[in-house]
């Protein structure tokens, strides 16, 4: 299809056409022909004649009514390739006039959402449902004078989706749901005014008929599974936590069942004739599908409203999408949240284009949400940039024209836009509310008045920063009482990721002997200043006070990175020299303090190394300490405890050979996967610069660890082993048949739910009690980088996962129907008491467990659940609700009361997004906003951990010590094929079951 004048040679490929699909539509309203077809190779057409059409179109107005160029109805659009010539053969019409249409909407078109077939089919099941079994849904509405055929309102199609929805969804769920159709093109305003779906009884929505897509058909087609299985990646940790809680591959029923293959019109595909119960389950699956990409169309319809039209609740969706923007990682959150309130949408469907040229004034700034695009200096690509990148920034700044020109790389581009009059108040805010502290010319500190009044420390060196800490009067009606007091502990929280510990103890011993003048207060000091203004010399009283305040730092460094820090050989010369220096100034008080913190430590330390044996907790104090007793370390811990991972525990590994030799090792667990590697092919007399440790997990799967990998005993999955394999190795390794062996343990039955719920709460809790703060800052930095280990959160993380496989594996397992009802409803109950208890892990890894594919589909199973216990395990399905982050989810674990056992997968995920959506350093300072968003993170696990279990916990838990030791020792299969095999094993589907009769 071309554009343009072949006389002049002036010509423009709009688009390639390929089999199935048809133009010259326009002879039917009379329009004139806007673009040329040229045949590219020998082709057949079906021809109809204009006059033919027109007759056939005047007797079927209301089943053509969709044309593209028909009356109210919009151009269609071409999807283009990345070479921006060819056309997908989904698109069934193209409009002669579509290229006009495509370079006029280039900014205001909806969004164009990537086609997703599944989404599709899934809409235009919903279509043929509603139109055979809820007709009256659909029908004509008069607006101003004009009837609008076959449409329905906003609000109706909500109501309709909660009635008939067998999980209970709010209605801001529902509108995400279809949000996503309208993005789809699935429906469609009546006039084409809104973007965004709207829960209003007068705005009005039609049904958009359109082919099946070809892929759809493949993927539902009787030649496969027979099954609709969604497959959509999420950027997230469900790899690290092999969970489908983020990424969730859901199987359901084929929905394909509900659209004959072929038409997309409104009576082209014939509904079957299924049960209402059927036909409830397809609906439901349908749901459950479109729920998934609702949240992405959201913020997308957010996106392209207007600035001024945005909600406090559309700005604040739109900020928590800002945190995890590669681009905005170097930001302040006082800038996102501006960002948040201008920030818009641009979109580009075609291929080619030129975003702006070298030379043009510069007027916006643009960061790539989706696609990638050019930079070029005249004719030459000079770099290419994807998503997460940003560019056009530097003409802002400056002021000057475009340097360079950006061309679209590929189709359906999309961006977030900063437009110019924005970033300059928003920049000018910012430069009235910081103050800079400068030093030999350079900016060593950054601090910024936040909305509450108070001065937050954005970025800066390590050194200045402490410096700046130990020089603050913070106290009540203090001179700098404005300053946020939080900094001292997110600081020595955080230091692991800018500062080592010799280095902070050389800054502390530096401060405490310094004679210089403490740093002026922000308040005092004008919004840029330069150290070497400051007066020589401390006086007496000024040099009290900073001593003083090194102890108190002290303090709370020990009191934030507790044992961990104390038993650092660097920080026990800190604390000697401290003992000495306070002793001889005659600061008898402060030093009693300091004594009181570190014993406080010591003892909770103590506690744990106690009940190893009662060997010294290895910790070298300059003042006597009394060990506690065994007894005192029953009452702290319980009896039957588990104590928490140390660095120098060993465990006994076993590792294999590709040719199945096989040898044992007993390591300390800050061995790194190099000595392990090393000590296992000294034994197995193998070559060690030409193998690699590696996990064979129950599925087959290689992971292949790094020589500085730690806590590999603890890293592993579920049924993982290790292996010494040849380096590049392709050979496929066979998981061992004791991977995927099915447990003879059997299943609890006679034991009470509650029972049950208070052993895996009463071990759930003293693992998460073992977790120490400063495992999650290594896990969020990258554990290889600080040669510590993470034992403690990765046993906890593993045991969602061994929880969650129980649940299926316990189910699967039994082959008995009756039985294996029973065990159904049981986990509902246990599931219950755990959320009643606060143990959301443990709750939360049941659900998963019900909600996995080898389990949903054993429909004769559920069908004989009862109805009270599947409405509640529905209400537990509502809590996973992924979209807007879980709000869900949030919204209910904040009205708890300590103490919780959190949801460990969401708390893991939020890590990791900090820790890739913000950069730890930002023009050669410490980003300390993010350091404060960690910090945020880590601190929540003492506010979960305050007080202790219930007596009823307690007491159950202590009961039965057989299913105490049943319960923290689960033999479970986590290899998702095997456990699909064993579910058709014991309940095979109605179509496998269907034999014909002779």
């Amino acid at each position: 299809m071309l554009k343009g004048d072949m006389e002049t040679s002036k010509v423009n490929s709009i688009c390639s056409l390929g089999e199935g699909s048809s133009f010259g539509e326009s002879v039917i309203f009379g329009n004139k022909r806007e673009t040329m077809i040229v045949t590219t190779d020998p082709c057949q057409l079906l021809c109809v004649d204009a006059n033919h059409i027109r007759q056939i179109y005047d007797d079927h107005k209301d089943s053509m009514k969709y044309f593209s160029g028909a009356p109210g109805r919009p151009v269609s659009t071409c999807s283009y390739d990345t070479n921006h010539d060819n056309i997908d053969g989904r698109n069934s019409v193209i409009s002669d006039s579509s290229s006009l249409a495509m370079e006029e909407s280039q900014i205001s078109m909806p969004v164009a959402c990537a086609l997703e077939s599944e989404l599709t089919l899934a809409g235009l099941t919903i279509y043929q449902i509603i139109n055979e079994h809820f007709s009256d849904l659909i029908a004509d509405h008069q607006v101003n004078m004009y009837t609008y055929k076959r449409c329905c309102s906003g609000q109706s199609l909500v109501n309709w989706v909660i009635k008939q929805s067998a999980v209970n969804r709010s209605r801001q769920q529902v509108i995400a749901m279809w949000q996503a159709l309208l993005c789809d093109g699935i429906i469609e305003h009546t006039l084409n005014e809104h973007n965004q779906f709207l829960d209003d009884d007068k705005i009005y929505y039609r049904f958009v008929d359109r082919p099946i897509p070809e892929s759809a058909k493949l993927a539902n087609s009787p030649g496969a599974s027979g099954r609709f299985e969604y497959r959509r990646t999420q950027s997230c940790d469900s790899s690290i936590l092999e969970s489908p809680i983020m990424s969730r591959s859901s199987t359901h029923n084929s929905i394909s069942s509900g659209v004959e293959g072929g038409g997309g019109g409104g009576g082209g595909g014939s509904p079957t004739s299924s049960p209402r119960s059927s036909l409830s389950s397809l609906l439901e699956d349908c749901f459950e599908l479109i729920a998934q990409l609702g949240p992405e169309a959201l913020i997308y319809a957010t996106l392209i409203k207007s600035p001024d039209n945005r909600s406090d609740d559309d700005i604040q969706l739109i900020y928590e999408e800002l945190l995890h923007v590669k681009a905005f990682g170097h930001l302040s959150n006082a800038i996102k949240e501006e960002l948040a309130s201008v920030v818009q949408l641009e979109n580009h469907p075609v291929a080619g284009k030129y975003l702006f040229k070298e030379g043009d004034a510069g007027t916006s700034w643009y960061i790539i949400l989706k696609g990638s695009v050019n930079v070029l200096v005249g004719k030459d690509v000079m770099c290419t940039l994807h998503e997460g990148d940003e560019f056009g920034k530097l003409a802002l700044l400056n002021n000057a024209p475009r340097t360079t020109s950006v061309q679209l790389r590929e189709p359906n581009c999309v961006f977030l836009r900063v437009d110019r009059d924005d970033f300059t108040r928003i920049l000018l805010s910012v430069e009235k509310n910081t103050v800079k502290i400068k030093e030999h010319g350079k900016e060593v500190l950054l601090l910024e008045k936040s909305t509450g009044g108070k001065y937050l420390v954005v970025k800066g060196t390590p050194q200045k920063m402490l410096e700046y800490l130990l020089t603050l009067d913070i106290s009540p009606g203090g001179r700098d009482a404005a300053i946020d007091e939080s900094f001292a502990c997110d600081f020595f929280l955080t230091y692991p990721a800018f500062i080592s510990v010799s280095e902070l103890c050389d800054g502390l011993i530096k401060c405490y002997d310094s004679q210089a003048p403490p740093t002026p207060s922000p308040l005092e000091r004008p919004r840029s200043m330069s150290t070497e203004s400051l007066p020589a010399e401390a006086t007496e009283e000024q040099l009290l006070t900073r001593r003083k305040r090194v102890v108190w730092a002290v303090s709370i460094w020990v009191s934030m990175a507790k044992a961990e820090v104390v038993k650092d050989p660097t920080f026990q010369k800190l604390l000697q020299y401290l003992q000495k220096s306070l002793a001889k100034d005659g600061l008898e008080e402060d030093q009693r303090n300091l004594n009181m913190c570190l014993m406080d430590t010591i003892k909770r330390s103590s506690y744990h190394e106690g009940t190893k044996g009662g060997g010294s907790s290895g910790l070298s104090i300059p003042f006597p300490m009394k060990k506690p007793s065994v007894s005192e370390i029953k009452i702290e811990l319980g009896i039957c405890a588990v104590p928490p991972c140390q660095p120098n525990d060993t465990v006994n590994l076993r590792i294999h050979t590709i040719d199945k030799k096989c040898c044992r090792l007993h390591v300390k667990l800050s061995s790194t996967s190099r000595d392990i590697l090393t000590e296992a092919c000294s034994k197995l007399g193998l070559d060690l610069s030409s193998h690699e440790l590696c996990e064979i997990k129950s599925t087959g799967e290689k992971i292949i660890f790094k020589e500085t990998d730690l806590s590999i005993a603890t890293e592993m999955t579920v049924n993982g082993r290790l292996y010494a394999l040849p380096k590049d190795s392709e050979a496929a390794i066979s998981p061992l048949p004791d991977q995927n062996q099915k447990p003879i343990a059997p299943f609890p039955e006679s034991e009470g739910s509650r029972e049950i719920a208070a052993h895996l709460t009463s071990y759930d809790w003293n693992l998460f009690s073992n977790i120490q703060q400063m495992e999650l800052i290594y896990q969020v930095f990258g554990r290889h980088r600080f040669s510590r280990i993470t034992s403690n959160l990765d046993v906890m993380i593993r045991r969602f996962n061994e929880v969650q496989y129980w649940t299926v594996t316990e189910i699967c397992k039994e082959s008995n129907l009756q039985k294996r009802v029973k065990i159904i409803q049981k986990f509902i109950k246990i599931a219950s008491h755990c959320k009643s208890f606060n143990n959301l892990n443990c709750f939360f890894a049941i659900v998963v467990g019900l909600m996995n594919g080898a389990i949903t589909r054993l429909k004769q199973t559920w069908e004989k659940v009862s109805v009270k216990l599947r409405r509640r395990y529905e209400q537990f399905e509502a809590l996973m609700d992924p979209s807007r982050n879980h709000r869900v989810l949030r919204a209910y674990q904040q009205k708890l009361q300590p103490p919780i056992i959190p949801f460990m997968p969401l708390i893991v995920k939020d890590a990791f997004f900090l820790q890739e959506g913000n950069e730890t350093f930002v023009d050669g300072l410490v980003n300390f906003e993010k350091m404060r968003m960690v910090a945020s993170k880590v601190n929540d696990f003492s506010y979960y951990r305050k007080g202790s279990l219930a007596n009823e916990i307690k007491m159950l838990s202590n009961k039965n010590s057989e299913l105490q030791r049943y319960i923290r020792d689960f033999k479970v299969i986590d290899s998702q094929q095997v456990l699909m095999q064993m579910s058709h094993a014991i309940e095979s589907s109605k179509r496998t079951q269907a034999t014909p009769t002779s």
